[in-house]
């Protein structure tokens, strides 16, 4: 199908199939690793790295962004998890918005270079996230928020999820962009979005092949937001979905899972969207959308600092 014929006329130029397997990760994080590095940081901006022990004690490197002017004060802290399938390094625009929501949100920013697929499959990115929370809560008395988009906001999740089993000061609030939630892939749009750009279902399925290649049985529902047991606060909640994508519809169950349970959520289902539209960092569309998280953040940051 040509999507290009029904997406926002700004995004036609990243609207490219993309292949995805184990030689093609190999060679995209090349290019992503040094596409990073020379990202510049805005000079709004304060940058540092530190080095924290995740899963099995691997050392992973963690950026941290903040705000500038208020380099060093007390700010509440959001962990922004890039997507990339549990499997690409983060892409040039994760750095972009990490910076951005710092600077918009007045928050400091924690950046993970989380362990990847194909070597590292579940546990080992959850387990790294889990290990930088746990940091931050121990070295800080701010509010924490978790945040990701399509597979890192599966982890973000599955961390709000299980804050209360992993004994972890409970998070502030949980951003969720075009979410995979659902291992089960049993939706309409699952069925529906073979041939998407940027990311599909026939992807989406390799992806849960080879994270879960270590589980067993029902052992799968581990990684799996929408099977998680939901603690009894639920984090405010904000999740966006993409009209084009897969992910669609298990963005738009999972936040009424989340609903029935008591949460409050916010959906943001954005229109004439793909997966990842917002790479395009300069349409309009990305922009509008952008503003409505950052929105989101300040709100969730305040209003748990007013409770």
């Amino acid at each position: 199908m040509n999507y290009k014929k029904y997406i926002d006329a700004e995004l036609k130029p990243i609207a490219i199939n993309v292949p995805y397997s184990k030689t093609i990760i190999g060679f995209a994080n090349i290019y992503q690793t040094v596409s990073l590095k020379f990202t510049s940081v805005p000079k709004e901006v304060a940058a540092k790295n530190i080095t924290i022990e995740g899963h099995k004690r691997l050392k992973f490197k963690t950026e941290i962004f903040e705000p500038s002017d208020t380099e060093g004060k007390s700010l509440p802290c959001l962990i922004y998890l890039h997507g990339g399938a549990f499997s690409y390094k983060a892409s040039s625009y994760h750095k972009v918005l990490a910076c951005l929501y710092a600077v918009k949100a007045k928050c400091r920013v924690y950046f993970p270079d989380y362990h990847l697929l194909p070597k590292y499959p579940y546990p080992a990115a959850y387990n790294d996230v889990l290990s930088l929370y746990r940091f931050i809560a121990g070295n800080s008395d701010e509010r924490i928020g978790v945040a990701g988009d399509s597979a890192g906001a599966a982890l973000a999740a599955l961390i709000c999820n299980n804050y209360e089993r992993e004994t972890l000061k409970p998070p502030c609030l949980q951003m969720l962009v075009y979410p995979v939630t659902d291992v089960s892939m049993r939706t309409d749009s699952m069925k529906r979005f073979s041939d998407t750009p940027l990311w599909n279902s026939k992807n989406n399925r390799l992806m849960w092949s080879y994270y879960c290649r270590d589980l067993k049985g029902d052992d799968i529902y581990a990684v799996s937001p929408m099977h998680s047991k939901l603690p009894e606060a639920i984090p405010y909640t904000y999740i966006e979905t993409a009209e084009y994508d897969c992910l669609h519809d298990e963005g738009i169950l999972y936040g009424e899972k989340l609903r029935k349970a008591g949460a409050n959520v916010e959906v943001n289902e954005t229109p004439k969207t793909i997966h990842g539209y917002d790479s395009a960092l300069n349409s309009k569309i990305a922009a509008e959308n952008i503003e409505k998280r950052i929105l989101f953040l300040q709100k969730g940051f305040g209003s748990c600092l007013s409770g």
